[in-house]
């Protein structure tokens, strides 16, 4: 049995074996923008934008159905009249027609694709593609950037500076059929299509990237550049996958690149911190915001980008698990996110380290602040009781107390002794426990660190041998002009001389 370029069964039985390849007499372009606008996807219904109701998967929909919540998602769909469009460069012909779809991300990020059918061939669609990537397009007389954000909401006021709605990341995609392997378009036409130059190459010196799945039948091709891919030949589901991934793709990518833009802030705000900054309050309060913003990072990186690089685990299909890794791999995601994560782990262990900093010199400050008060109630405490011993003496209703007598008769000098003694135990007592807590530091910082340190431990604990140098046996010296004792050789073999030169 043989396949058709249908993807019907050829010997005429009933029913299609797979879905038929896409059959469509023009180039299609798709061409994906991210965008400055975010919104909140809890706040949108969960049924709302479903990604089956705008774009058909195929036997694949039951597991795009399955992974909604991790996959992009429909905000709009919207028929531009293509009658209405203007282009900078391309005046050849008008569109046939005209699609401008609005996505959401899984990350809150508003993702902004154009869609046109053009009676085109590949090499001829160049000046198009340059100006779909500029997004040097306008709808009756609106630019495409303003009419996308006005589609969701986004006007500027007047006299505001306006922001910028698209930014870097963006990604073209060009689908055309193929209706035999020879109407398959050459390495050159490609190179022409993904650079986006009507110039030719040296294929040694080419970026493109070609997937193995997407280019297994002599009808389909798959080429992959960093800004556009060429897709031929396939079916429309597939098709279909390609822009969601793209989408994905693209969404991640800008993503990836604000989490840089706020860590490398946070790194210059830490790197060059005011001097109204070293109070070891402001420094913990600074460093706290910055902490805090790190982990938040950390977890957007992992969720919002890494995790965006695997397709395979959500829908088990070959081709279009290859495109996509592909694809995150052509646009640098894999390499720059684990760059990023390196730089939001060294700034975290720099911030966690700063912060063991402002807590050692908070404890010492606490420790000089509680020496203080020691000292201070140490005082008031040696005063108090030394008064209360003599005090409380005469004040006892005794005969030895005179109150005829001054407190300073000589009368009185056994007491004054006594309390003179207290005082002086209590000064030797601290001066001994002092004398011993200087020893025992001193004693600790003499301690040897040396070398048979780590290996008594060694010894101690896995039975390693240590050996006494001064019992070692000296090496003796050679005498260079007795020879060594050594074995007769056999009758006939040369025999080595004291000087090294062989003896006949």
């Amino acid at each position: 049995m043989t396949l058709n370029s249908a993807g019907m069964r050829s010997d005429g039985a009933d029913g299609g074996l797979f879905a038929p390849y896409a059959a469509r007499p023009h180039l299609r372009i798709t061409t994906v923008y991210s965008t400055s606008w975010v919104c909140d996807p809890a706040q949108l219904p969960t049924d709302e934008g479903a990604l089956t109701d705008f774009l058909s998967f195929g036997r694949l929909a039951p597991f795009y159905k399955m992974a909604r919540e991790q996959l992009p998602r429909v905000l709009r769909k919207e028929t531009i009249d293509c009658a209405s469009l203007v282009f900078q460069r391309w005046r050849t012909d008008l569109p046939t027609s005209a699609t401008l779809w609005h996505f959401l991300h899984p990350s809150g990020q508003i993702l902004v694709a154009l869609t046109l059918d053009v009676p085109l061939s590949l090499v001829e669609s160049v000046p198009l593609m340059e100006d779909l990537y500029y997004a040097n397009i306008e709808c009756a007389g609106v630019p495409l950037e303003q009419l996308a954000g006005e589609r969701v909401g986004h006007r500027s006021e007047p006299g505001e500076v306006p922001t910028p709605g698209f930014l870097p990341e963006r990604h073209q995609l060009v689908f055309r059929s193929v209706r035999s392997p020879e109407d398959a378009p050459n390495d050159d036409t490609v190179q022409r299509v993904i650079y986006r130059s009507d110039l030719p190459y040296r294929p040694e010196y080419s970026s493109i990237d070609y997937p193995a799945e997407l280019n297994r039948r002599p009808t389909t091709v798959g080429a992959l550049g960093p800004y556009a891919s060429l897709i031929c030949g396939h079916q429309d589901y597939i098709e279909n996958c390609v822009l969601l991934s793209a989408v994905q793709t693209v969404g991640s990518a800008a993503r990836l690149r604000e989490i840089r833009e706020v860590a490398h802030a946070y790194g210059h705000r830490f790197r060059t911190r005011s001097d109204s900054e070293r109070d070891a309050h402001r420094r913990r309060t600074m460093l706290e915001s910055i902490s805090e913003g790190l982990s938040h990072l950390e977890l957007e990186l992992s969720y919002s980008v890494e995790t965006g690089g695997d397709i395979g685990t959500l829908v088990p299909a070959l081709r279009v698990e290859s495109f996509h890794n592909a694809l995150y791999s052509a646009m640098g995601l894999t390499d720059r996110s684990a760059t990023i994560g390196q730089m939001l782990t060294r700034l975290s262990n720099a911030i966690a380290a700063e912060l063991t900093s402002v807590e050692s010199a908070e404890q010492r400050a606490g420790d000089r602040r509680r020496i203080r008060t020691v000292v201070a109630v140490t005082f008031v405490t040696t005063i108090t009781g030394t008064l209360s011993l003599l005090f409380g003496f005469f004040g006892i209703n005794a005969r030895q107390v005179d109150d005829q007598r001054s407190m300073f008769d000589d009368r009185y000098t056994p007491i004054y002794t006594l309390i003179a003694l207290i005082l002086a135990c209590a000064l030797a007592i601290f001066g001994g426990m002092r004398l011993h807590e200087r020893r025992t530091e001193r004693r600790e910082r003499s301690r040897d660190r040396t070398w048979g340190t780590i290996h008594g431990l060694l010894t101690r604990e896995f039975g390693a041998i240590m050996l006494d140098p001064t019992r070692f046996t000296p090496t003796p010296s050679p005498n260079p002009t007795v020879p060594g004792t050594r074995t007769r050789p056999p009758d006939g073999e040369p025999q080595p001389s004291p000087s090294g030169a062989p003896t006949q």
